[in-house]
């Protein structure tokens, strides 16, 4: 139901060091099970539009998978 996740890269690049906590919470819904996801320290080398287009097309394939 929740999954906590701590990431970091493995970079030289200063832009893309330091660590994100992501917290993903699953919860039942009317249509199955909704899942929720909160990206917290994101580097100041990723912009938050590409990380929430990562996000899209990582659940749209997640989706697909379980959908089939």
């Amino acid at each position: 139901e929740l999954i906590v996740e701590v990431d970091e890269f493995e970079t030289t690049n200063p832009e893309l060091k330091g660590k994100m906590t992501i917290t993903i919470s699953l919860t039942d819904s009317d249509d199955g099970t909704e899942l929720r996801a909160v990206h917290e320290g994101l580097p100041p080398g990723v912009l938050p539009k590409d990380n929430e287009e990562g996000w899209e097309i990582s659940l749209a394939k997640l989706a697909k998978l379980v959908e089939a």
